[in-house]
């Protein structure tokens, strides 16, 4: 279990998943970027008293597409961006954006879970993890579609520490700016994975169908391919293939960045040590 607040790590990003934010049919960059950005404008006119909440609500009901990926998780309308630079994202209705004053008990799931609620990544992800992930991301689509994602970061981590032969610390990616543009490679891959299947709605390794899911799986029989060595993260990237030569240029990209984590964790490894002496 990690004691990182997670939800809001820094002062440069933040994560929302809990919310229901990447759960709308429609979840790049760009519409939830422009999602948010009418979202905070109008709670502002909420904040000056131009408009009441059921204004806010009526508006946002028919301004935005409400067709969700899993219809069982919620999409709370009250999520917006936090702070000018549309850095961080999060709940409007929270005390600190209105001057002390909780609005919370308005939403959805009330004061209390919203309070209360920590996410499965807080119990799965071990602090070096944790701190890897938010140390190295500080764009908030980025971070929220990463830190919730525990196969993924999981999956890094063990096979990153199989090659260096040894654990990962958060000192030494923190102290190499080319090992961190290193992992952002890897993270990265979450928004431009060229062999996602986007015949279905996808949570990484999940995919739904109505208020059903289920874990999607490989067919590496059907291709003629034997199971990848990145068989977790193929599924957590939401890959499909369509005969194995795509797959074998999925596993080079992958490879590719595992030898370059290595090779610069190596380095930034012996620079630190060498400092410290």
């Amino acid at each position: 279990m990690t004691s990182i607040h997670l939800c809001q790590p820094d002062s440069s990003k933040s994560c929302a998943a809990c919310c229901g934010l990447y759960n709308y049919a429609h979840n790049t960059r760009q519409e939830l970027e422009n999602r948010l950005r009418y979202r905070t404008k109008l709670f502002d006119l909420v904040r000056r008293g131009d408009i009441d909440i059921g204004t806010y609500r009526e508006a946002i009901r028919h301004r935005e597409d409400q067709k969700r990926i899993y219809k069982t998780i919620y999409t709370c309308e009250f999520v917006g961006f936090l702070d000018k630079k549309e850095s961080r994202v999060g709940c409007m209705l929270h005390p600190m954006q209105n001057n002390g004053h909780d609005l919370r008990e308005i939403s959805f799931y009330g004061k209390g879970l919203c309070e209360s609620h920590l996410c499965p990544s807080y119990y799965k992800l071990t602090q070096e993890e944790a701190r890897v992930v938010v140390s190295v991301i500080d764009d908030w689509y980025l971070y929220g579609v990463v830190i919730t994602d525990i196969d993924f970061v999981k999956a890094l981590f063990r096979i990153l520490q199989e090659r260096i032969a040894d654990a990962i610390d958060p000192v030494i990616v923190d102290s190499s700016c080319s090992l961190k543009s290193a992992f952002m490679r890897y993270f990265r891959l979450k928004e431009s994975w060229p062999y996602k299947d986007t015949s279905r709605p996808r949570f990484g390794k999940y995919f739904f169908v109505g208020e059903d899911y289920d874990i999607a799986r490989i067919d590496y029989e059907s291709i003629g391919a034997k199971r990848s060595p990145y068989d977790a993260i193929l599924v957590s990237l939401a890959s499909e293939f369509r005969d194995k030569d795509a797959l074998d240029s999925a596993n080079r990209m992958i490879d590719m960045i595992m030898h370059d984590l290595s090779s610069e964790y190596t380095k930034a490894y012996r620079k630190h040590n060498r400092d410290c002496t």
